[in-house]
């Protein structure tokens, strides 16, 4: 499976003459979900070190919740971001069942375990020194946009993104059976906008 992440278009390639199967998505899936709880988790906690004794309570159900629809939303995520690569592959009159799309996209989310870990690391280091309790929101905001470890970790995603991105280009190729110029844009408009999202939020750019 580890060929997916260096030579993604002959793994397509091979993956696309056996039948549509759904374990190994799952499981990839799953795993990154629960990463995603576990780092949910761990940031909220960290949060909670900082509040009074009176609202560490409330925090403590609030990182279980915060858990769980980190676990959820990672499952919701996969099908909405294979929904959109195939309804713009439509555009390109691709050839190929939702399924085998769900399916190889998965894939693509295999670089984003490591980069949840990484993020992991930078945010709750970061969220554990900041003194929640007396920062008013907009102070709050300006402390957090101007620590360099949230930028840093901004653009490790990003970087961990464009690997994801290279993966699921090859994936819509050979699931829908499109040129890769074709499977280029596909999955070029949707991580576009989402990286020029991720600069706004972090100020790389743009007031």
């Amino acid at each position: 499976m580890l060929e997916v992440l260096t030579n993604p278009n002959g793994f397509f390639k091979r993956k696309s003459n056996e039948d549509v199967e759904f374990k190994t998505p799952l499981i990839i899936i799953a795993i990154l979900a629960i990463v995603g709880a576990i780092s949910a988790f761990i940031i909220t906690q960290s949060i909670m070190g900082t509040l009074p004794e009176e609202a560490a309570g409330f925090a403590a159900i609030g990182a279980a919740f915060g858990a769980i629809a980190a676990f959820v939303m990672t499952f919701i995520m996969w099908i909405v971001f294979s929904g959109i690569f195939y309804l713009i592959s439509m555009i390109f009159h691709g050839e190929g069942d939702f399924k085998r799309v769900l399916e190889f996209v998965s894939y693509g989310y295999i670089p984003s375990i490591l980069n949840s870990l990484i993020s992991t690391y930078f945010t709750s280091n970061l969220y554990s020194n900041i003194d929640w309790a007396t920062q008013d929101p907009q102070a709050l905001q300006e402390t957090l946009l101007s620590d360099p470890s949230l930028q840093i970790a901004g653009i490790i995603g990003i970087l961990f993104t464009l690997w994801s991105a290279n993966i699921w280009l090859f994936a819509m190729v050979h699931s829908r059976n499109l040129s890769v110029r074709d499977g280029a844009i596909t999955v070029g408009i949707p991580i576009l906008i989402y990286i020029i999202y991720t600069l706004y939020q972090l100020r790389i750019f743009g007031a």
